[in-house]
């Protein structure tokens, strides 16, 4: 009789069928470390590009006096610069965070995960036009706004598409689900800023706005849980899916409980 309990003992980082995940050597889903360490190094590429665009005084200027006057003409752009790496750094923490329960890559996870470095690299550029002398100032602020919308999308459709292929554990549920709901409300903030933007140029407030929208997204999720996933047990604990491997006698193969 063939020995089938290896088949049963494997995590979901093991199985490929109907998944769609682009399997790796002997058929096991690619290892997201290399997308790992591929998406850090573009992330550090992003903000060494933004601080390259900081503006320097240049000879012209003279005295403390003449340094301190440039660096209010320039106010601004150190503004930007500052939102811009913040932002980086929150959508950096949150990959970080989501990718360390995969177990796995799908191929639909991996092109979105491009999609979302693409949103990133753009992130110098649109923050110089924020800042440029050009006067048009919503389609400067839209531009900007809507790549960290689309930021915060692609990436929401890579973990949805790890988590279809069954390839993000969701061992820590409840961490699973407060990482996610920081990513809607960064999205939810930039988004309510567009439509400000055509009516006053005031609009990079709704962008404060994070804090308090993610406590009322955490307010109003489901009676089930944030996400779909269970609510934390009324004793402290939260309820779980289990990872372990079925027992023998939920093993529908009976060639296997015989075995066992």
């Amino acid at each position: 009789m063939p020995d089938t309990r290896a088949q049963h003992t494997a995590g979901p980082q093991h199985r490929t069928e109907n998944t769609g995940e682009d399997p790796g050597p002997g058929g096991r889903p690619a290892s997201p470390e290399r997308l790992i360490y591929f998406s850090d190094a573009v992330v550090a590429i992003a903000i060494t590009l933004l601080a390259l665009e900081l503006p320097v005084p240049t000879g012209e200027v003279h005295g403390n006096s003449g340094v301190l006057h440039f660096l209010r003409e320039h106010l601004a752009e150190y503004t930007a610069f500052l939102v811009s790496f913040w932002a980086i750094a929150i959508h950096w923490m949150i990959h970080q965070r989501m990718f360390r329960y995969a177990t796995g890559l799908s191929g639909g996870a991996i092109r979105w995960n491009l999609l979302w470095l693409l949103a990133i690299v753009v992130t110098p550029f649109t923050t110089k036009l924020l800042t440029s002398e050009a006067d048009a100032y919503q389609v400067q602020f839209i531009v900007y706004a809507a790549t960290q919308v689309l930021t915060c999308l692609f990436f929401r459709l890579a973990i949805a598409d790890l988590r279809r292929s069954g390839l993000l554990s969701t061992y820590d549920a409840e961490a699973v689900s407060s990482t996610l709901s920081w990513l809607t409300a960064m999205m939810l903030a930039f988004l309510i800023s567009i439509p400000v933007a055509l009516v006053t140029h005031w609009a990079s407030v709704c962008w404060a706005l994070l804090p308090v929208i993610r406590i009322g997204l955490r307010n109003l999720r489901r009676p089930e849980g944030r996400w779909g996933y269970p609510r934390p047990k009324a004793g402290g604990g939260t309820a779980r899916p289990a990872t372990t491997a079925p027992q023998p006698s939920d093993d529908p193969n009976p060639q296997f409980q015989q075995g066992a």
